[in-house]
């Protein structure tokens, strides 16, 4: 069995940084997603550059400021900031403009080609529920032939992949990360490369007043470097890998 562990919001603060960095040389994260429009991406990429893993583009439109001109995207800011993802999500109607979302794309992708010095080896979207948002995601993966991490939204990712099915938090958002994996080993062993992300991080002033997700953080990041998840793992013969696996299988 194959898994892939990912860790996204690489770039949103410092310690969320220092976490991922820790999951990454101390744990079993194999593949980290950057936020190329947060402050701290270039940091956090200094962080992970030199360790064995896929990088992918964690395209976001929901936090932080936008890196193409807020003019151009109304659909996507208010002022010079992005709109929160919980008021996109909380909508009946998708309000998310396609065009507007392919230039903010793509302009997170050419800061990714700064920083990292290449493509990404995967991209996919953070925290936005958005039909049109994955539309836009999709385009811009095939005009750069990028793999597109979204299920339900493109036929070679869901022929090979598929996602760990959504925890359930409870009143403090958080969860029992142990429990929950244990609990869905029959789906780990079905067929397709499972795909399990995580969001490890430390707290720092800047991720409380950025994200809902905050405690969630340094426990996932505990949890993914523990002796007890790293023995769990070869008891049940689940080999860690990573994104690149499509282009060292020549899948496409």
């Amino acid at each position: 069995m194959k898994m892939i562990m990912r860790a996204d919001d690489l770039g949103i603060s410092e310690g969320v940084n220092y976490g991922i960095r820790k999951a990454v040389r101390e744990g079993v994260i194999t593949s980290v997603g950057l936020m190329t429009n947060m402050p701290y991406a270039q940091q956090g990429y200094e962080f992970i550059k030199d360790e064995d893993l896929a990088i992918g583009l964690h395209c976001c439109i929901s936090t932080g400021s936008p890196l193409s001109d807020p003019k151009l995207i109304p659909s996507l800011v208010s002022g010079h900031q992005f709109i929160k993802s919980q008021v996109i999500n909380q909508r009946t109607k998708d309000t998310v403009c396609v065009e507007e979302a392919i230039l903010e794309i793509e302009a997170q992708y050419q800061r990714f080609l700064e920083i990292v010095g290449r493509k990404p080896d995967y991209i996919e979207a953070h925290a936005v529920e958005s039909e049109n948002f994955y539309q836009a995601l999709g385009i811009v993966a095939k005009r750069y032939d990028i793999l597109y991490g979204v299920s339900d939204h493109d036929e070679f990712f869901d022929r090979y992949f598929k996602h760990m099915p959504l925890y359930e938090l409870d009143e403090n958002n958080m969860y029992d990360p142990m429990s929950y994996f244990q609990k869905h080993l029959d789906f780990i062993r079905s067929p397709r490369i499972t795909i399990a992300y995580f969001h490890p991080g430390f707290l720092d002033w800047d991720i409380i007043q950025k994200s809902s997700y905050q405690w969630i953080r340094p426990m996932e990041c505990d949890f993914v470097v523990s002796q007890q998840f790293i023995n769990w793992l070869k008891d049940n013969d689940i080999e860690c890998i990573d994104y690149r696996i499509v282009k060292e299988e020549n899948w496409k």
